[in-house]
């Protein structure tokens, strides 16, 4: 498996019906074997293949500079926004990237589809901005593809290029705004 990033700061995303976590566990413990304590384990502590990467980052102790964990409260978000409380996935997809900085995402998907999900969404977003992503569709952790940015809907990269400049866009200016000394 060619999953060497020069960085080893990776994000874990996948299917919330994902049923085969201890490939999630293969595929981390090569990667914990290839960068040992420099490896950074990024996740957004769903259910499924998010699961699996936050339990094997537990079990293995990496504390909260390696472990870098993004729920989303959605009871709170349902309370919060009634109307568009679904764009909390996206923004936490967002954060989790401009926020971390990850060198390689790894998604886990046995039903996986370009123009809709969670995982496309946040795969899209990582190829927006240059990263490469694998995916892993099944059991074998032997089989798996890059992604490329054609394989996902032209409309639908438009609309997620748009709103990842926009957050950039958002931070750069609240970052100006920061006094300096």
């Amino acid at each position: 498996m060619g999953l060497v990033p020069d960085e080893p700061r990776v994000l874990v995303c996948g299917s919330r019906r994902w049923p085969w976590p201890g490939v999630v566990d293969v595929v981390l413990d090569r990667l914990l074997a290839r960068h040992g304590e420099g490896l950074v384990a990024i996740e957004g502590r769903a259910t499924g293949a998010d699961a699996a990467a936050h339990a094997w980052c537990e079990r293995h102790g990496l504390g909260a500079e390696r472990h870098r964990c993004h729920p989303v409260d959605w009871k709170a978000e349902r309370r919060a926004r009634p109307a568009d409380w679904r764009l909390a996935g996206p923004e936490r997809n967002t954060r989790m990237l401009l926020d971390e900085r990850p060198r390689l995402i790894i998604a886990f998907h046995d039903h996986f589809s370009p123009a809709s999900g969670g995982t496309s969404d946040m795969c899209l977003r990582g190829l927006l901005k240059q990263l490469p992503v694998w995916l892993v569709p099944g059991e074998n952790v032997q089989v798996g593809s890059w992604l490329k940015l054609s394989m996902f809907p032209a409309d639908r990269q438009r609309r997620l290029r748009a709103e990842l400049d926009a957050a950039a866009r958002s931070r750069s200016d609240a970052d100006e705004a920061v006094p300096r000394p």
